[in-house]
């Protein structure tokens, strides 16, 4: 188990390969690039511990510089990859020095969508991504007044609850409910409801015509039909778009993602991809696609570190689960459900307890909670039995 590896990305995926293989053994080489300027950080607490200021920095990183060190993992922060050379096995950092590998991984991870509208350039235009977007909303807050979000997603809405308290808060979803691509009605009526009892409002079905603004400042959004919507500052989040251009620059297969098989393999045997950028055949799904969660991530790099490592391993299979937490409600998702796919309430309370299976040809695909850990993990269990390895 010797020979170089290069993890392209120091996010939660490609920091767990390289912790993972060493864990596991491998005594060769191991380059960890991240174009961030810190070490490895955890990204959901952005919108949630960290944006209120109950967590600090130091909760935020996965693993220090002088832990890595001590792992004999070279982190190169600050440094981009410009290209990867597939026949001569080596990559081309942004500072002029190459790498070679015997196996490459790519876990670039992804980015914010834009909203192409006019007024897009103003000031107080946020999207959260690193933890300076982090600091600058933070700040941005300190001065009140109206926040709208545009976007009805997991982190919009987490984002919204810290919102509330320093004035009113928005969410703008164009969709007919929020969460629409994740979520049943019934999960996503709750919620809303649960957020519109603590002074949120939340418009579906709304589309935006363009943000307005004095001084090069936002102070507003204007909706399709005319009306304009005082904002402070604005909030976007429509979705997230897979860094995949090194891979395509390389000619490996793209398609909103890297394209691997089933077992997180590009159409170059030496070159795999994990995490948020890669596009892989979900069963649970049954259909290819991206999953961007923290447990997809893990769950992608602990099973590479195996397969590199030579641990007999077959498809990837680990059943997909989510988590958002928004005040008092923690929403859990175990499987992935279509929008077509039937719901049926299981449990409800007026405590704010709720159970929804998601059924799919009168089998369960899916299982959806609020504050119901115990269905949870019940979920997790019995559906890790029903996909065949």
């Amino acid at each position: 188990m010797r020979g170089t590896v290069v993890i392209i990305g120091a996010g939660q995926a490609g920091l767990t390969v390289a912790i993972a293989l060493r864990e596991r053994g491998w005594l060769g080489e191991i380059h960890l690039v991240g174009d961030e300027r810190h070490a490895p950080y955890q990204r959901p607490p952005l919108s949630k511990g960290y944006l209120s200021g109950a967590e600090g920095p130091e909760e935020l990183w996965l693993r220090t510089e002088e832990a890595l060190a001590k792992d004999r993992v070279r982190l190169r922060k600050g440094t981009s990859v410009e290209r990867i050379l597939r026949e001569e096995q080596r990559v081309v950092l942004s500072g002029g020095e190459s790498l070679p590998y015997d196996a490459l991984v790519i876990a670039t991870g992804s980015v914010p969508r834009r909203l192409e509208l006019p007024g897009g350039e103003l000031e107080g235009i946020h999207a959260i991504r690193t933890i300076a977007d982090a600091d600058h909303l933070r700040e941005d807050f300190a001065a009140a007044g109206d926040t709208v979000f545009i976007g009805g997603g997991f982190l919009n809405l987490e984002v919204a609850v810290e919102a509330a308290r320093h004035g009113t808060a928005t969410v703008l979803e164009v969709a007919p409910q929020i969460l629409g691509r994740v979520l049943s009605r019934a999960a996503a009526n709750a919620l809303e409801e649960h957020h519109a009892a603590s002074g949120m409002r939340i418009r579906c079905g709304a589309s935006i015509e363009s943000f307005v603004g004095e001084a090069g400042r936002v102070t507003g959004v204007r909706l399709a039909d005319g009306e304009v919507l005082p904002a402070a500052r604005v909030v976007l989040s429509i979705g997230a778009i897979a860094r995949d251009e090194l891979a395509a620059d390389a000619g490996l297969e793209t398609a909103g993602g890297i394209v691997v098989d089933e077992r997180l393999r590009t159409g170059d045997a030496r070159i795999l991809a994990i995490g948020d950028c890669a596009r892989y055949p979900n069963p649970y799904a049954g259909i290819d696609m991206r999953v961007e969660s923290v447990q997809n991530a893990t769950d992608q790099a602990r099973y590479v570190a195996d397969a590199l490592t030579g641990k007999a391993v077959g498809p990837y299979r680990a059943v997909p689960w989510f988590w958002s937490t928004q005040g008092d409600r923690r929403l859990q998702i175990a499987g992935i459900a279509m929008p077509g796919d039937e719901a049926r309430v299981v449990e409800r309370t007026d405590a704010g307890k709720l159970v929804v299976e998601r059924l799919r040809e009168g089998r369960v695909v899916a299982v959806e909670t609020i504050n119901a850990p115990g269905p949870h993990m019940r979920a997790r269990k019995a559906l890790s039995q029903l996909v065949e390895v």
